[in-house]
């Protein structure tokens, strides 16, 4: 293929051109299928803590499903990306495996030669992502309930982390509020520290008055 150069990828099935379109809106690799679910398309080139922000900022406007799709070698990216996101927050999550037909379209270099094309099977994947599970099927082969509150790391969802910030709030207003025991002066010292002194202060006999 030394004379050829790619053009063109496209799913079998698709005209000519569709592909260079659907590309190009999802460059982000971020589309919105509803208001209350998006579609997050994993690519290559993206960078993992781009989507993680982006999916969390989602979760946290009030979204309560993302879907994850990637395919071929995103796959890894998808499926650490959603690790990281489930423990972030408790999450449920249902994971299928399909596979599609790409097409290649390569363009001649060279004069009197013809356009070629080259079909194969990519592998996909579709990473389901919810907050209460509604409308997922949680006998699915591939469902995973959310992880222990254990293993869910500290952060603003967090419910560990609220708890725990609630009893050290209440902790510190009752040591506030608590007065100090007040001990008795004596000679501009505490009765402990005096009392400290003269067992410090030897007696000397034969001191004149």
């Amino acid at each position: 293929m030394e004379k050829y150069r790619l053009v063109e990828e496209r799913k079998a099935g698709e005209a000519s051109g569709e592909a260079s379109v659907v590309e190009e809106e999802t460059v982000e690799g971020l589309t919105s299928s509803s208001s209350s679910s998006y579609e997050v398309r994993i690519t290559q080139q993206g960078k993992p803590r781009n989507y993680i922000s982006y999916a969390m900022n989602l979760f946290e406007q009030g979204s309560n499903k993302i879907i994850l799709k990637a395919m071929g070698r995103a796959i890894n990216k998808a499926v650490t990306i959603a690790e990281i996101l489930k423990r972030k927050m408790p999450l449920h999550q249902i994971t299928s495996l399909t596979s599609c037909e790409i097409v290649d379209v390569f363009e001649p270099l060279e004069e009197g030669l013809d356009v070629v094309e080259s079909r194969r099977f990519v592998s996909c994947m579709i990473i389901t992502l919810s907050r209460d599970g509604e409308g997922m099927d949680l006998k699915d082969i591939g469902y995973q309930p959310p992880l222990p509150s254990e293993e869910i790391q500290p952060g603003d969802l967090n419910v560990r982390r609220q708890t725990a910030a609630a009893i050290t709030t209440s902790t510190d207003q009752k040591a506030t509020s608590t007065p100090l025991p007040q001990k008795e002066i004596v000679e501009g010292k505490t009765g402990d520290v005096a009392e400290k002194d003269r067992e410090k202060t030897p007696e000397i006999e034969g001191k004149p008055p």
